[in-house]
């Protein structure tokens, strides 16, 4: 047969199926079995030393006791994920940040330090996700310099790893990793395996920095190799990245993946690009090889979403050009693979300036009627459209754009202790009757709370001291109670980072029907959560933050956790796992050690979780990522 009448009948049958782009060389096939060697990972579980205290502001009025209970939080459980364990980084879908399990208490607490002995590309393994297959059964991720590793963790004593499977690393050198500059960049780059998810089949989808989702199946507590997948997005990836040179080396990156209310996968990324990976149309055929198993894919971007409105704001009176750039967009916003023709067309009629992107770099929320995206312009509520086989800005949020609202303040400036120049906040979903984020203002970050519905404004409260605030963490949420903490000035992990700190709370006051701060909350104290997202726990009514005692140790503020009682906003007790000197037993040689942390306190700085979060646990327990590994903190 003529060779090249091969490839394009190939070709053709790749775009009849919608899963296969053609090249000079044929069709590349967008899924394939998932496949890597083995090796064995080498890790440490160690026991540290631990000081508790109970603060005399709770103690002087209720002694040595925990708070009450509060209700357990109401809201809609997605059908897909576990309806007891975290399932993703905040919790569930709706990034409440809420849970019933029971945090650690004083009552005999455990602190033990998982550390990570992987070096070279392994080095070091911070873990940014924790969630559970059951009440012994861990899964986390090692994220490496360069490489990471999916993890099954016996948890019943000791941790003990079962199985592990290598994902896509980050590519990141040492060079980047010891230079100041290099390093910001890494910890401002959210791809890779952070925003995964377990589902309830026990199937935990990776989003790899290669741009591949990963589908690693574990039955049984072992993972099936035979069984996993690999679905390709390079090609609808790398249509998004940008055009400057500065940014071809990274390009766009795969951010976050999500399942929607029916099991389709939603993904993000970087610079734009929003997809579907349809789980309910297998394509199954098309391609030479291809798995029977295949997803068929949808992406398009989110600069098309409200475009008039966004230039209108943007640029004031449009420009002649608007009419001639929106046809094109209503035009082209189906392909894909006419995104960076579209973008040039808007930067050339609309702006000079080359650095101007829209972008998406925290995580998304889903909801029982729709996905909420915020990047670094507007807050999006989109839907997929089944019969036309396209996502949508849901209809009832369309003319709310003219108003201005949702796209937030922002004066597009990196603030320290953001990722980007817009909100740090993933939407979070109140019930079924708001969604909140913060805005990145010029001079003060606000809280901005839309109804869902129609994606109306509701409260924009000005949050923190001006000039000293930034949120780049979820706002938790239980019922109509609003809990945020600041993250301003929190730059390089690996320093001690001065930062303003601080934790707010606002209540939806139903006389009026908007949010209100509540004064005098917390009651005592000052917290510095610098990067963890606070978190609360229904079943001892307490948040739980992860942050630096505020009296040092041989110059050292120690990382500990302090909680707060819910109602009064009173310091309940504090936890704290720390190390002697020498007592890590450190595999790194010394010149490793001090180009990262210092070798000075050593022991104690190990406690960092450099930007990881935390997930509460069965067995009175959380988990939180640590510069070598993660943290168990756990209680009788």
């Amino acid at each position: 047969m003529n060779t090249n009448l091969t490839i394009i009948s190939l070709a053709i049958a790749a775009a009849a199926v919608g899963g296969c782009s053609s090249k000079a060389q044929g069709p590349i096939c967008p899924c394939t079995e998932y496949s890597v060697s083995k090796h064995k990972f080498k890790y440490r579980s160690q026991q540290a030393r631990v000081e508790v205290k109970w603060h005399e502001e709770w103690t002087s009025r209720f002694g040595e006791t925990l708070p009450k209970p509060l209700a357990p939080a109401q809201h809609w459980q997605h059908p897909k994920l576990s309806n007891r364990y975290a399932a993703a980084m905040h919790e569930d879908s709706l990034s409440t940040d809420v849970s019933a399990l029971p945090g650690p208490t004083p009552n005999n607490p455990r602190v033990e330090y998982f550390h990570v002995l992987e070096k070279g590309k392994r080095l070091s393994g911070m873990a940014p996700l924790f969630t559970f297959l059951d009440d012994t059964t861990l899964v986390t991720i090692s994220f490496g310099r360069d490489a990471a590793t999916l993890l099954v963790v016996d948890v019943t004593d000791d941790a003990k790893v079962l199985d592990q499977v290598d994902i896509p690393g980050r590519g990141s050198s040492m060079l980047e990793l010891a230079k100041k500059r290099g390093r910001i960049a890494i910890f401002r780059d959210t791809s890779g395996g952070a925003y995964s998810y377990l589902d309830t089949n026990g199937d935990v989808y990776v989003p790899g920095h290669n741009n591949t989702v990963i589908r690693i199946p574990i039955r049984n507590r072992r993972i099936q190799r035979k069984q996993m997948l690999r679905i390709d997005l390079k090609h609808q990836i790398g249509v998004g990245s940008l055009e400057e040179a500065a940014q071809q080396k990274k390009g766009n990156r795969l951010t976050a993946i999500f399942p929607g209310t029916k099991g389709r996968i939603w993904f993000t990324s970087k610079y734009g690009v929003v997809g579907i990976i349809d789980t309910q149309d297998k394509t199954g055929q098309g391609c030479e090889g291809i798995r029977d198993d295949c997803p068929r894919t949808h992406a398009t971007a989110i600069q098309y979403f409200a475009a008039e409105e966004k230039i209108r704001q943007k640029f004031g009176d449009p420009p002649a050009e608007m009419e001639r750039i929106l046809a094109l967009i209503e035009e082209g916003r189906e392909d894909i693979d006419r995104f960076p023709e579209l973008r040039r067309e808007f930067r050339n009629a609309f702006h000079p300036d080359k650095k101007l992107s829209e972008q998406i770099q925290n995580s998304f929320s889903v909801g029982p009627d729709g996905v909420y995206i915020v990047t670094n312009f507007a807050l999006y509520k989109l839907i997929y459209d089944e019969e036309d086989k396209r996502i949508e800005l849901d209809p009832a949020w369309k003319p709310t754009y003219a108003l201005g609202d949702l796209m937030y303040d922002n004066d597009h400036k990196i603030k320290p202790g953001h990722l980007n120049d817009g909100s740090g906040t993933t939407p979070t979903l109140i019930g079924d009757d708001f969604v909140a984020i913060v805005d990145n203002g010029p001079e003060q970050v606000h809280l901005n709370v839309f109804r869902q519905k129609d994606g109306t404004l509701v409260s924009k409260l000005p949050m923190f001291e001006p000039g000293k605030g930034a949120v780049e963490n979820s706002v938790v949420a239980y019922g109509k109670h609003l809990i945020v903490g600041n993250t301003y000035g929190y730059k390089d992990p690996f320093k001690v980072n001065d930062t303003a700190g601080g934790i707010m709370r606002f209540d939806f006051d139903e006389a009026s029907g908007q949010y209100v701060q509540v004064k005098d909350w917390p009651a005592t104290g000052h917290f510095d959560a610098k990067t963890a997202t606070p978190k609360l726990t229904t079943a001892n009514g307490l948040i739980y933050v992860y942050h630096r005692d505020e009296e040092p140790v041989n110059g050292h503020h120690d990382w500990q956790i302090t909680t707060l009682d819910f109602r009064t906003g009173l310091r309940v007790f504090s936890i704290k796992g720390y190390f002697g000197k020498g007592e890590f037993k450190e595999n790194l040689i010394r010149l490793v050690r001090k180009s990262s942390l210092g070798t000075k306190n050593y022991s104690r700085k190990v406690f960092n979780n450099i930007w990881g979060t935390f997930s509460f646990a069965p067995g009175n327990s959380l988990y939180i990522g640590a510069y070598r590994g993660f943290l168990r903190f756990s209680s009788e």
